[in-house]
């Protein structure tokens, strides 16, 4: 497994991908590998290729109003949710090319963070410092429960 926090952590809400990394490394979570990415497509690919399961945390810009709304999303055998990003060019895209490139992790779960600030500057919004807990105690349990279950694979 490996989870990739998308963003940019000069960029206020942005960062909310690679603070989520900043948590679960404060874990210690076994056969967890983690990333941060600044959601360049080729870059996504090269981290997830292999992996049986890829999560991919990633703030979004969204007119709703909702920040601190979180959205989970799964692909599982070729369907692939559709995503945007705070960044022109990120999971979506990258998904798009990683399966004209037959290089698409075994599973895909994305967590999308709703920001309210993507100004120019280090910290998190209020709701989406909340928020990025909350996404770290799933992938938390998801790992966990990953990690007790048999892969069918002599080193799993």
């Amino acid at each position: 497994m490996i989870v990739i926090g998308v963003g940019n952590e000069l960029r206020r809400d942005d960062g909310a991908g690679p603070a989520v990394i900043g948590e679960l490394r404060d874990r210690r979570l076994t056969g967890v590998t983690l990333a941060v990415s600044d959601g360049e497509p080729a870059r996504l690919i090269d981290l997830w290729t292999g992996a049986d399961l890829a999560v991919v945390v990633d703030a979004v810009q969204t007119t709703s109003g909702e920040p601190g709304r979180v959205r989970e999303l799964d692909s599982i055998n070729g369907v692939h949710p559709g995503t945007s990003s705070s960044h022109a060019l990120g999971p979506g895209a990258a998904m798009r090319l990683a399966e004209a490139l037959d290089r698409m992790p075994g599973r895909l779960r994305i967590y999308s963070i709703e920001g309210a600030d993507f100004g120019l500057g280090p910290g998190l919004s209020a709701p989406v410092a909340q928020a990025v807990t909350e996404v770290a105690q799933r992938i938390t349990t998801l790992a966990r429960n990953a990690h007790q279950q048999p892969t069918g694979r002599p080193d799993g």
